[in-house]
């Protein structure tokens, strides 16, 4: 019975939400987000910058019931003048989504897989543009960027208001209190994050091997470590295979 329950305990210490630890608001349901080429972003994996320069494609597994989403994607990693300490910048906000009766092939990390892709089908002008993961040759060198999905079936003008004032200003957006605000913090459909990394500053000699920090000109050549959300999964699962080991060295 021992046995039993501390696999179920290991098992749920590896489980980890669709959104990184800490960020609010959160949920266990997986948004899925191809940026085409087999290249698709999956709880924290690390993808390369060229290749997240254009909007993905996204899409959930299970058609929903709702007729109006809204995206947001937000870099939680932004460099500060007082480090550790980093800010938010919104890299897209799109409304007006509605998603296709028909479920089509689009690209994961596990090959392809059929999904119902939501779309700006009236071409609506997004509240905020996409913009490209670009970390800065600052500290920390590895982002993490988030996507959530909001339905918007019965948003009002009012809230779709507050989402356009909020998306004019990228800086420090804080997607819980902006969603708070336009009454949709309890409307998060599903969510997903990956990592982008500076490399230039991670080579190891010469000026771009360097990472310059606020205050000084130059800090010690620094060697690529993932994100921070890629290190909370990797600890997730040595604590749940620590707690395995522990019952067998037990018996």
């Amino acid at each position: 019975m021992l046995y039993k329950s501390l696999i179920i305990l290991a098992a749920a210490s590896a489980t980890l939400g669709a959104t990184p630890k800490g960020f609010q608001p959160t949920t266990e349901a997986t948004l899925l987000v191809s940026y085409g080429s087999n290249i698709a972003a999956n709880g924290g994996n690390v993808l390369q910058k060229a290749a997240t320069q254009t909007a993905p494609t996204v899409g959930t597994q299970s058609k929903l019931d709702g007729t109006s989403f809204a995206v947001l994607m937000i870099d939680l990693d932004i460099p500060t003048n007082n480090p550790p300490a980093t800010g938010t910048l919104l890299h897209w906000m799109q409304t007006g989504l509605t998603q296709n009766t028909r479920a089509t092939a689009i690209n994961s990390t596990t090959g392809t897989t059929n999904a119902f892709v939501l779309q700006n089908s009236k071409n609506q002008a997004a509240f905020a543009a996409y913009l490209g993961p670009a970390p800065p040759a600052r500290v920390p060198l590895s982002h993490r960027y988030t996507q959530i999905l909001v339905d918007t079936s019965n948003a009002s003008a009012n809230s779709l208001s507050t989402l356009q004032t909020a998306a004019s200003n990228r800086t420090n957006f804080n997607a819980m209190t902006v969603l708070t605000q336009a009454g949709l913090a309890n409307k998060i459909i599903a969510a997903n994050f990956f990592n982008v990394t500076n490399s230039t500053a991670t080579n190891g000699s010469g000026g771009s091997g360097r990472a310059t920090g606020t205050g000084s000109s130059a800090t010690p050549t620094r060697t690529f470590v993932p994100g921070a959300a890629v290190s909370e999964r990797a600890s997730g699962m040595l604590l749940a295979i620590g707690l395995v080991g522990a019952v067998f060295l037990s018996l």
